[in-house]
């Protein structure tokens, strides 16, 4: 997010036509954080404008950030995957001159992000604080991968220590492993793209998250959620989740965790139960999550109080928020069936006919919907469109959050 210091206007008053005079810009502009950004942002009367690489969406079909009300102007970035320094040199090298045309790159410091990015890293701080965390073997080559499986047993869980390099053509996410097979063909493809890879018990608890706003190491707002479903099945992006009390070892643990990496700003620490109902650290996101629309509809707008941190403006600490909120990603919910109609026996799957009822059962259950706003309706009937065009590929090639 790129802000620049000016006074929120009343409503969305501002004609397209005009909009290259805009107060913010809201990159990764296909991903459905940044739709809740640019909506929160609008109402509150800023003039915004979202950014994409043209890697990361088909033109042919319509991006749902761009269709908002709230969307003033779009931006069309150099291409992430072919040309990965044309679109690195666009902003993040560039904060000083930034700065000084009164811009903001609301994000934490180079230093702070190479530790919250690197899984190892993360991990490397916890054990320093004592943050409990699943039994881990860092793997670079066969031998350790026998380490780990003795240690284990299959099934075990493989993590890239990064999810994004110059070498992958897409997101690198965790893979659940059954055999030696599996496993040597994963550790094959994490290492040619250029990421370490961790072996990790799998924990198979429930998923709970907070998400923090620190400010001059001041936690401003917390607000926690327990993901109930997500894409991939194992542990990828939320598709259905919750809002909840946060509870106390999990806002200990992860508030200890971001004021010792130095993260300012919005992040969201990730944790699962292990059978005995103890807290295990999974990772940290030190960025806008999928689970912001859920804050939002909470009460934590989050959107808000980035571009209130990033122009200097007064902040109050956010003393509550609503819980038992329900929310889902409808495309992210028939990915998810799709997903593990192929998984039977695999963790984190459930029987097929289970997984069917589970979805159709969820209509009932959620009343909020990623996309979805009455008064700003053209970016749900875009995801409705994109779904139904990856639905006919059976998903693949779908867009990762």
């Amino acid at each position: 997010m790129l802000a620049r210091s000016a006074l929120p206007r009343q409503g969305p008053s501002v004609a397209r036509d005009s909009a290259r005079d805009y107060d913010i810009l809201i990159l990764d502009a296909s991903m459905k954080q940044s739709l809740a950004s640019v909506r929160s942002l609008g109402r509150a009367g800023l003039r915004v404008a979202a950014g994409e690489s043209v890697a990361q969406f088909e033109p042919a079909l319509p991006m749902p950030a761009f269709r908002s009300r709230y969307c003033l102007h779009s931006l069309m970035l150099p291409d992430l995957i072919n040309e990965p320094a044309a679109f690195g040199a666009v902003l993040r090298p560039y904060r000083e001159q930034l700065a000084e045309m009164g811009c903001f790159l609301a994000l934490a410091s180079d230093s702070v992000l190479e530790i919250a990015n690197d899984k190892d890293q993360t991990l490397a701080v916890a054990r320093s604080l004592n943050i409990a965390q699943p039994a881990t073997v860092r793997i670079e080559g066969n031998d350790d991968l026998a380490t780990a499986a003795s240690e284990f047993g299959f099934p075990f869980v493989l993590k890239p220590t990064v999810s994004w390099t110059e070498q992958a053509q897409e997101r690198l996410v965790p893979v659940d492993v059954i055999d030696k097979g599996e496993a040597e063909a994963f550790v094959s493809h994490f290492l040619k793209s250029g990421s370490g890879v961790l072996a990790q018990e799998w924990i198979p608890g429930r998923r709970e998250g907070v998400t923090l706003f620190v400010r001059d190491d001041e936690v401003l707002a917390g607000c926690g959620h327990v993901a109930h479903r997500t894409s991939p099945p194992l542990g990828g992006a939320s598709v259905v989740r919750e809002s909840i009390e946060v509870p106390a070892d999990t806002m200990d643990a992860a508030v200890r965790l971001v004021k010792a990496i130095g993260l300012q700003g919005v992040c969201e620490v990730e944790f699962r139960r292990d059978a005995e109902n103890r807290l295990r650290l999974m990772e940290v996101n030190a960025r806008l999550a999928g689970t912001i629309e859920n804050a939002v509809q909470s009460g934590v707008d989050l959107p808000l109080m980035i571009w209130q941190w990033a122009t200097g403006l007064e902040m109050a600490p956010v003393a509550s928020y609503r819980y038992g909120v329900r929310s889902r990603w409808l495309h992210g919910d028939l990915r998810w069936l799709s997903q593990n109609w192929g998984r039977a026996g695999r963790p984190d799957s459930v029987p097929r006919l289970r997984a069917f009822y589970t979805v159709m059962a969820e209509f009932a259950k959620s009343f909020h919907y990623d996309y979805f706003d009455i008064r700003d309706l053209k970016p749900f009937l875009a995801e409705l469109r994109y779904t139904m065009h990856v639905f006919s590929k059976g998903f693949k090639g779908a867009r990762v959050p």
